[in-house]
C-alpha cells in the first residue's frame, strides 16, 4: 500500500479518537453533523401586542413542566397574581420569540435582568397573595433566584437571567433552543450585562446550556433549597430534582483556575 494512503488513514483514525474523547453531553455524531438550517426562523423581542401570546406559551410549555406547578398541582388558568408576575417580566422587554417565515410561533425564551432587591420584592408580593400555591411558587422562585447570590459573588448590580425556555413540539431537534439562548446572550452583551445566568431543573435545559458553552458553577438537589418562606421539598419526593446553575461570565478574560475552584466552594457554602 502507498505510504501516503497509510498516513492519511492513520490521520483520520487519530482525528476520530480525539473527537470521541472531547464529547461529553453530546455524541461525536452531533459534533460532526452540520447545524440544521435555521434561516426559516426569525428571533425578535416580545412587544406589548404579543404579551397575551407569550403568556399562553409560558403557561402551556414552560410552567406546565415546572417542578412546583407539578408538586402543588396548580391551576394556572385564572391565577391573576401569577399573570401579574409574568407580565412584569415581559414588560422589561428582554423576552425573545421565535417565528417561522410563515409567521408561525416556534419558541420562546423568557429573560429578565434582575438586581438583588428583586427577590425580596417578589417575596413581599407573595406575602399578600391569597392562594397558598401561588405563595409557594413565588417564594420558591425568589429563593432560587438568590441561591447562590451571584450579585455578591461577581460584584455586579444586575444579572441577566434566562428564566424559561421552550420550543413547540413540531420545531424541536432543529437547534432552535440553542439559538434562542445564544440570541439572549448576545442581547445581554449588547446591553452591557456581564453575567448571564441559566437555572436548569431538567435534563433538557442543561444540555442546551452545555451546547452554548456555559459553565455549571454549582449543582444541588432541590430539597436543599430551603428558607423561612421557601416551600419544603422532601428528600424522597419524586419532585426532588437536581438544580444546575449555569453562568456565562465576562468579568475576566483569563480566569484563574485556583480562584474558580475557590469560587465554586464558596457557592456550595451559600446553600442552606
Amino acid at each position: 500500500m502507498n505510504s501516503s494512503i497509510i498516513l492519511a488513514n492513520l490521520s483520520k483514525s487519530l482525528i476520530f479518537k480525539q473527537l470521541r474523547k472531547c464529547h461529553s453531553v453530546f455524541g461525536y455524531k452531533d459534533i460532526l453533523s452540520p447545524e440544521k438550517n435555521l434561516e426559516k426562523f426569525s428571533i425578535l423581542p416580545v412587544i406589548s401586542d404579543q404579551h397575551d401570546l407569550a403568556m399562553k406559551l409560558i403557561k402551556q410549555y414552560c410552567l406546565s413542566e415546572h417542578v412546583m406547578v407539578k408538586a402543588k398541582k396548580m391551576d394556572l388558568t385564572n391565577d391573576r397574581a401569577l399573570d401579574e408576575y409574568l407580565v412584569g417580566i415581559l414588560k422589561q422587554g428582554n423576552t425573545l420569540l421565535a417565528k417561522t417565515d410563515t409567521d408561525e410561533t416556534a419558541g420562546i425564551c423568557v429573560c429578565f435582568a434582575s438586581c438583588q432587591v428583586d427577590a425580596r420584592n417578589l417575596r413581599t408580593y407573595a406575602f399578600y397573595r391569597q392562594d397558598p400555591n401561588t405563595k409557594d411558587f413565588l417564594n420558591f422562585t425568589a429563593k432560587l433566584q438568590e441561591t447562590p447570590n451571584l450579585w455578591d459573588v461577581f460584584k455586579q448590580q444586575k444579572i441577566f437571567e434566562i428564566k424559561m425556555l421552550a420550543v413547540l413540539p413540531q420545531f424541536r431537534r432543529q437547534g432552535l433552543a440553542a439559538t434562542l439562548v445564544e440570541k439572549a446572550r448576545e442581547s445581554s452583551l449588547d446591553q452591557g450585562y456581564k453575567i448571564v445566568r441559566m437555572d436548569c431543573l431538567n435534563p433538557y435545559d442543561y444540555k442546551i446550556a452545555e451546547r452554548n458553552m456555559m459553565t455549571c458553577i454549582v449543582k444541588f438537589p432541590l430539597h436543599k433549597l430551603r428558607g423561612p418562606n421557601a416551600p419544603f421539598v422532601k428528600r424522597n419526593s419524586k419532585h426532588n430534582c437536581l438544580v444546575r446553575v449555569y453562568v456565562d461570565a465576562r468579568t475576566d478574560d483569563n480566569p484563574d483556575r485556583t480562584a474558580l475552584k475557590k469560587r465554586q466552594a464558596d457557592l456550595e457554602s451559600l446553600i442552606e
